[in-house]
């Protein structure tokens, strides 16, 4: 990935690996906004802007160190997409997302955030975190960082079910008293199968949920989170039919194994961008 850094900014040379509003687009993350022809995006307690101007990305962050990894700028998807398009089922969704990456995202942000994002749509769980963000989190002038754990310890049930989460407010609060009493998050250098199994013992977190923790949370990219669009993706991909969505996500790890999670990505993100039903 070329990139460079000057008077504190970071620029993006190569544009073909990365597209900003692909990136956002691709079920990965929610706190963003565009401002005319400036993207907003909140990650923990840094902010970022990002815009094209020449042909390029700019993207002025609060860290630079931060965001150079949250952005994956030192990983060089060209290899990865020649790769993916050796299958021909792939190849025009690769093409037609090319700038996708893979975020680099806190794992206790994306719990929260996938517990709250299921059976949800996203315009709800943009704004159920932005009320939460605005309700508890600290104050970083001009913009408020996501909760910390002890923060959102000290709320109940009940504020949960305020700010819009619905059931869902009772598997937070237990998932955040779990993890608040010693439940690891040090998943990185897990086995995916023994950080998946780990990870279901958190109330609210099943399969699916699961999956997108471990892809974007810890990078794991042996992993196929299916979920609506990508029920459709597998009834096109050719592999035998299935009748549980947790079947259809073993059998597409099983076939593109380390490259899973960035076929997700590409396919899921042509299969709703095109809303192909």
């Amino acid at each position: 990935m070329i990139y460079g850094i000057q008077n504190g900014q970071i620029i993006v040379f190569d544009t073909s690996q990365f597209d900003i509003r692909q990136i956002l687009d691709s079920g990965q993350v929610f706190r963003y906004q565009k401002l005319e022809n400036i993207y907003k995006i909140v990650a923990k307690n840094v902010i970022c802007h990002l815009k094209y101007e020449n042909d390029h990305v700019i993207i002025n962050s609060s860290d630079t160190d931060f965001a150079i990894n949250y952005f994956d700028l030192e990983r060089d998807y060209n290899p990865i997409k020649e790769k993916l398009k050796k299958n021909n089922f792939i190849t025009k969704a690769v093409d037609y997302g090319n700038g996708i990456r893979i975020l680099n995202q806190d794992p206790f942000e994306v719990i929260v955030t996938f517990i709250i994002s299921a059976n949800n749509n996203i315009p709800r769980i943009k704004g159920i975190l932005n009320r939460l963000c605005e309700s508890l989190g600290e104050d970083m002038g001009g913009h408020k960082a996501f909760p910390r754990l002890e923060e959102m310890a000290k709320r109940d049930e009940h504020f949960y079910k305020q700010i819009g989460l619905g059931y869902r407010a009772e598997y937070l609060v237990r998932t955040i008293d779990k993890i608040r009493e010693g439940f690891s998050l040090d998943l990185y250098d897990w086995d995916t199968s023994s950080a998946r199994k780990h990870l279901m013992t958190l109330p609210g977190v099943g399969r699916k949920v699961a999956d997108c923790i471990l892809l974007f949370g810890y990078h794991k990219e042996d992993v196929f989170p299916i979920d609506t669009w990508c029920r459709r993706v597998y009834r096109d991909f050719g592999l035998p039919p299935q009748k549980s969505c947790e079947k259809m996500a073993d059998a597409m790890s099983q076939k593109l194994k380390n490259l899973s999670g960035y076929a997700q990505q590409y396919l899921f993100y042509y299969y709703r961008d095109n809303k192909i039903l």
